[in-house]
């Protein structure tokens, strides 16, 4: 069983620089981590033109599928910041997990640096672990 939201987006509101991406992620990540996958979602919703449709169904679709992660995985436990880094001057990723009683789910998160400031371009919540060994992942 996995949580996976993956989205692609042009956003309205731009982050200043990577320090502040990082801190839109830590505040997402301590939402989910308390329960409230919604105030998480909510908090990336200003830097994504999603239609509002679509970002309803992204949300409704996680809070039907958390419940599920605490049941195999157990209450979660609070969250954890894994890495960043930086391709180029204009591709900036972090990657964060979601630590549970008996497994963690991993956050992915990708800025891209327009003309006016960073974005987030795509983010997206997985159970794929192993890729954290990897260079990549």
């Amino acid at each position: 069983m996995m949580l996976s939201v993956s989205m692609r987006a042009d956003a309205s509101e731009r982050l200043v620089g990577t320090p502040e991406a990082r801190q839109l992620t830590d505040s997402i990540m301590s939402k989910i981590a308390a329960g409230d996958a919604e105030a998480g979602l909510r908090l990336a919703k200003p830097y994504l033109i999603i239609p509002d449709a679509e970002f309803k169904e992204m949300v409704s679709q996680t809070n039907l599928q958390m419940p599920k992660l605490g049941q195999r995985f157990g209450k979660s436990v609070g969250y954890e910041f894994i890495r960043e880094d930086k391709v180029g001057t204009s591709f900036y990723r972090i990657i964060q997990v979601q630590r549970f009683e008996k497994h963690i789910t991993r956050g992915t998160f990708y800025f891209y640096k327009t003309p006016t400031g960073w974005v987030l371009n795509t983010f997206n919540f997985d159970d794929k672990i192993q890729l954290l060994f990897d260079a990549g992942g």
